[in-house]
């Protein structure tokens, strides 16, 4: 078949092209549940081309975790600019810059395998543009200003449950709401009910204005043994949401309550001084918060010869109403507790804390910051996760640790291309400081516990080379005093 004959097939059937595209991407036939959701679109894509109005130009697509959604969404994309003859303007909302990176790399991709698709639309970090017709797409992540007073005749917000901003998709949609033939599609994985998405969602399922397909399974390309192990490494609730599209209540899916509940044994803090056998080591995390957070100062312990992490310490600083923390407070606190428990390291989250770790490190303390990349993120959301779920960590509820146990309820974990990152929303308890505060100083606690277990079983007290690390499976750190 010529291009000229493929070019006609196309124009007159969106699912024919996508079955073409999607197969270039793929090597594979599109799933049953793909071809469904793109066939009830296809109407509407060819009433637009016609310039008419279609009976359904609203569609709701919910499926599970790596189900194609970005990529189905990029083809019907590309359908429009390709053979709509008028002028279209195409907008993508989409949660943050790594969402929307992620979607241009599918179009990319499309442009590079057709050179007759790359011929005549182009393509850089947020735009894609067809010279023919001038019409464009334009990716815009979650920014209210960059909303206001657009009239897009193609509104698509992606990954809706991701996007924290109610008033960036507000704005999306009552601007799509100015076009009379206008087009509206919203794909999501299932979020929280008692959410504005799911309150959405249940507007799309219910009224006849809106297509509304769920997909409520594991995607067919995802190996059994993976969705299996996500059963292992996941709470129950995060679990179920990502690969059976189970909404679940509001609060954190991060940590099964059963795992934080078994880790409730401690009677309080260690608060008198310890015993002279020195069997104990001492890490710490301090995350501060000046108006709008609370600072949080949390201090883990590790008992010579046992594989387990014990909440020594956790304290949390409010903003004085209409003011800010008091720093001086919170590095006095800090200062006492090393001169109490011996503090081997202090981690920080640098941003705000620079100056106090300056103070500090002249105290003595060995103070040092716990960037916030993409590594460290990841790092800090597996461990947690690793931690509870085996039940090594021991946590008491006085004294501030039911505040903290508070927190990790709160907590969420989502999935970014760097790996994982920790979530939660803010509220008059602050912005689950006590869990992060946790979080920043658990890979040193853990990496200390594998440790101290280690050299109680007749190996040599001390570990000083990359050597002797890597052979008793220690990530090496010439400076980590054990």
């Amino acid at each position: 078949m010529s291009i000229a004959n493929d070019l006609a097939l196309f124009a007159r059937d969106p699912v024919a092209f996508f079955r073409f595209v999607l197969g270039s991407l793929t090597g594979r036939e599109p799933a049953r549940f793909q071809l469904e959701r793109f066939a009830k679109l296809a109407p509407a894509m060819l009433a637009m081309a016609a310039g008419e109005r279609s009976a359904v130009s609203r569609f709701w697509w919910e499926a599970t975790k790596g189900c194609s959604k970005d990529t189905d969404l990029m083809i019907a994309m590309i359908w429009l600019l390709l053979f709509v003859p008028r002028q279209l303007h195409i907008q993508i909302a989409a949660a943050d810059l790594e969402q929307a990176a992620d979607a241009m790399k599918v179009v990319t991709r499309i442009l590079s395998l057709h050179q007759w698709i790359g011929s005549r639309l182009k393509a850089d970090k947020t735009r894609i543009k067809c010279e023919d017709t001038q019409s464009q797409c334009d990716c815009i992540p979650a920014d209210t200003a960059g909303t206001h007073g657009s009239r897009p005749d193609v509104l698509i917000i992606n990954e809706a449950s991701h996007i924290t901003k109610q008033e960036f998709a507000e704005n999306a949609r009552d601007n799509a709401s100015k076009v009379p033939h206008g087009l509206v599609i919203i794909a999501t994985n299932a979020g929280y009910t008692g959410t504005w998405q799911y309150a959405w969602r249940e507007i799309a399922r219910k009224s006849p204005r809106w297509s509304f397909h769920q997909w409520a399974n594991p995607s067919p390309w995802i190996d059994p043994a993976e969705v299996e192990e996500s059963r292992q490494r996941n709470s129950a609730t995060r679990h179920n949401r990502l690969y059976y599209g189970v909404w679940s209540s509001p609060g954190g899916d991060a940590l099964d309550q059963a795992d934080v509940d078994a880790a409730n044994k401690l009677a309080g803090p260690m608060r008198k001084d310890l015993p002279g056998d020195h069997k104990w080591t001492f890490v710490a995390g301090l995350d501060l918060g000046i108006s709008h957070d609370h600072s949080a100062f949390v201090v883990l312990g590790c008992q010579h010869g046992s594989n387990r992490i014990t909440l020594a310490e956790c304290m949390a600083w409010k903003p004085q109403k209409g003011g800010q923390v008091n720093l001086k407070h919170v590095e006095d606190f800090v200062y006492e507790t090393h001169k109490r428990l011996h503090l081997s390291r202090l981690r920080y989250d640098p941003f705000q804390a620079e100056l106090m770790a300056q103070n500090l490190t002249r105290k003595g303390i060995r103070v040092e910051p716990m960037v916030f990349s993409g590594k460290n993120l990841d790092l800090m959301a597996s461990t947690l996760l690793e931690v509870f779920r085996a039940r090594t960590i021991d946590l008491y509820s006085s004294y501030g640790g039911d505040e903290l146990i508070r927190d990790l309820g709160r907590l969420s974990i989502v999935e970014k291309s760097y790996g994982y990152k920790l979530e939660s929303t803010r509220d008059a308890d602050g912005h689950a400081d006590r869990a992060t505060a946790l979080a920043i100083c658990l890979p040193d606690a853990i990496r200390l516990a594998h440790f101290r277990a280690y050299t109680n079983h007749g190996t040599p007290s001390r570990i000083s080379t990359p050597i002797d690390y890597q052979r008793h499976g220690i990530p090496f750190d010439p400076g980590f005093r054990a």
